[in-house]
């Protein structure tokens, strides 16, 4: 069975994402040490709000803003991070979310049309996820990643203010 990862066959990424393809999803801890702070995860979103590239900013809790960057719309340290995680894992879409109040508004329980790569970038998040072959829940802190395969129902759980990735290879 094809996966959207086919361009890292042979490789041990392809391997890891393969197993959490089978799954259904895989945790991977400290994929990269990050030194996010608030003010960068500001910074970011001041910079695409002044590029116009917020897809949705609700004013009245100041949460769940999210852009795709890769596009010269992020601030240098999000294009970097961004860029590298791109050649890595040969991704070609990235969203960032934000969050500013804990317990904020979010997605919900939904499954998504592509696998994604989810990188936790500033403070934590949690997600449950519901495979055919395992339920579960776990805490991201930054530098943690975890792959969805598309079709698996997942609910992220805003603990507080925090910034996400989530890379595709749509």
């Amino acid at each position: 069975m094809a996966t959207q990862f086919e361009a890292l066959k042979g490789t041990q990424l392809y391997d890891d994402l393969k197993e959490g393809h089978d799954w259904g999803f895989k945790v991977f801890r400290n994929i990269l040490d990050m030194d996010f702070t608030a003010l960068d995860a500001a910074e970011q979103y001041f910079h695409a709000k002044k590029q116009k590239a917020l897809v949705k900013e609700d004013a009245a809790n100041y949460n769940n803003r999210w852009y795709q960057p890769g596009y010269g719309d992020g601030t240098k340290r999000t294009e970097s991070l961004y860029n590298y995680i791109a050649k890595r894992y040969k991704t070609t879409q990235c969203d960032i979310y934000a969050n500013w109040i804990a317990d904020g508004n979010n997605f919900g329980r939904h499954n998504d049309v592509m696998d994604v790569l989810i990188l936790q970038v500033w403070n934590k998040m949690a997600y449950c996820v519901e495979s055919e072959n395992e339920h579960a829940s776990y805490t991201l802190s930054p530098g943690d990643a975890i792959y969805i395969r598309h079709g698996t129902y997942h609910t992220p759980i805003i603990l507080g203010e925090r910034m996400t990735m989530s890379f595709s290879w749509r």
